[in-house]
């Protein structure tokens, strides 16, 4: 026998197991079939699976009950599939007791059923890859679902206009972050201006995101795993108070997210509201952590009042802070602060 040369795999991940959520075999191949003809409805369901029409209706019955179909928006007639991500987690959160079995269930087939979901839709029409979203209510509530979708990472750009009062951490995103979900978000200068924004960054940075900050953010963005993408319809409108557009698996979305990987290049990581730096605690032989997020911030292009705002303190005693870190370092200019660090492996 060839010995292995890789890591142990462990041991397997669990083979899906439909009883186990309590999901009959023709309730399950009636949900398969809603899933790869989403638009062909209870007759059409029963036609692909050459069974009657009332026993498929019963099925289609007990899945809108477990949340697995639903009726069609503008359509109350009509049954469609819901996103099996989202509604088989939903069955996971009213299981409270006893649900280690159901929930390892449930996630081995979200991935699978996921991936016939998005085969569906992008199948049917241009609608299965779009989807436009109106009104505020209506935006924060596909932005909690998608955030109930992540499963490796979600990234965000939050830039003006900003419209009302910005919320604590979200239930949603605090049960993101609690199962492992990696969290970068990109945030405009014009953020710092906003003390309910400034109190949203340090929660977030404190329970586990990755943030930082741009001297120019060009829209509203969030992307869930690479593979869907929510941002406003039009450009400069404020996403949580008109239309947004979902974007699903397509050139679209890996375009959108190579350009925040861009953007986060250019980013200076930023710690919530940091700590201003104190010349008595200064590092020998280096950058105090404080130091070296001011001149990230300086880097970034933030102007004196900005980063004053972020830190709570005047311009005049931020100038004089920069002052001092300029001439530990022998430059006679800001952008020459930072490269000097850099060469110094400060940074």
């Amino acid at each position: 026998m060839t010995p292995s040369t890789g890591p142990d795999p462990g041991p397997p991940s669990p083979a899906p197991d439909w009883d186990t959520l309590g999901i009959a075999p023709l309730t399950r191949e009636v949900y398969l079939a809603a899933l790869r003809d989403p638009d062909a409805g209870v007759a059409g369901w029963a036609a692909a699976l050459g069974v009657s029409a009332a026993r498929v209706r019963r099925a289609a019955e007990q899945l809108l009950r477990q949340g697995l179909l639903r009726r069609g928006a503008g359509r109350p007639g009509r049954l469609e599939p819901a996103d099996p991500r989202e509604a088989l987690r939903s069955l996971v959160r009213q299981r409270r007791e006893g649900a280690a079995l159901f929930a390892a269930a449930a996630e081995a087939l979200s991935g699978l059923l996921g991936a016939e979901y998005e085969r569906g839709r992008v199948h049917r029409t241009p609608q299965g890859i779009l989807e436009v979203v109106e009104g505020g209510p209506a935006v924060t509530r596909r932005i909690e679902e998608l955030i109930g979708t992540a499963d490796r990472e979600l990234c965000g750009i939050d830039a003006p206009p900003y419209v009302g009062e910005q919320a604590p951490m979200s239930a949603a995103e605090a049960r993101a972050l609690a199962r492992g979900v990696r969290f970068r978000s990109l945030y405009a200068v014009e953020m710092l201006d906003d003390p309910g924004r400034v109190a949203h960054l340090t929660s977030m940075t404190a329970a586990g995101e990755e943030a930082r900050v741009l001297s120019d953010a060009p829209l509203k963005l969030l992307l869930i795993d690479g593979r869907a993408a929510l941002l406003p319809l039009t450009a400069g409108e404020a996403t949580d108070g008109h239309r947004a557009l979902v974007v699903r698996g397509s050139a679209m979305v890996d375009a959108l997210q190579a350009l925040f990987e861009a953007l986060w290049k250019q980013g200076a990581p930023i710690r919530g509201r940091g700590r201003f730096p104190d010349p008595a605690l200064l590092a020998d032989g280096g950058l105090a952590a404080e130091e070296q997020e001011l001149v990230e911030l300086l880097g970034a292009g933030m102007t004196d009042e900005s980063i004053a705002r972020h830190y709570g303190v005047s311009v005049r005693t931020l100038r004089r802070r920069v002052r001092v870190l300029q001439d530990r370092l022998g430059s006679t200019g800001r952008f020459q602060a930072g490269v000097r660090a850099a060469q110094r492996g400060w940074l």
